[in-house]
């Protein structure tokens, strides 16, 4: 484990976002095999309303909450930085 990841708790991820045979839109790590990380479902009605742009939807949804998620551990690391007190002062 690095220096990053045990201060921060950064990890890395080969992640993807596939419909299953269910028509369910899931987000996955290619390595596990436990449940899905996010699924997605579209009733029929909005499948209607959308026709065939519901995969690109799904995948703006995703990429929407994992440009969130990033903000977010953005935010935290640079408050982390500023906040520490230097090791030297020039």
């Amino acid at each position: 484990m690095d220096k990053a990841e045990q201060k921060f708790g950064i990890q890395e991820a080969l992640l993807e976002f596939v419909e299953q045979e269910d028509g369910v839109m899931v987000l996955r790590d290619t390595k596990s095999q436990d449940d899905p990380l996010v699924t997605i479902s579209f009733s029929p009605k909005v499948k209607e309303m959308v026709g065939g742009d519901v995969a690109f939807i799904g995948q703006q949804m995703i990429h929407a909450a994992v440009a969130s998620v990033m903000q977010r551990q953005m935010n935290f690391w640079h408050a982390h930085i500023y906040d520490e007190e230097p090791e030297h002062y020039s």
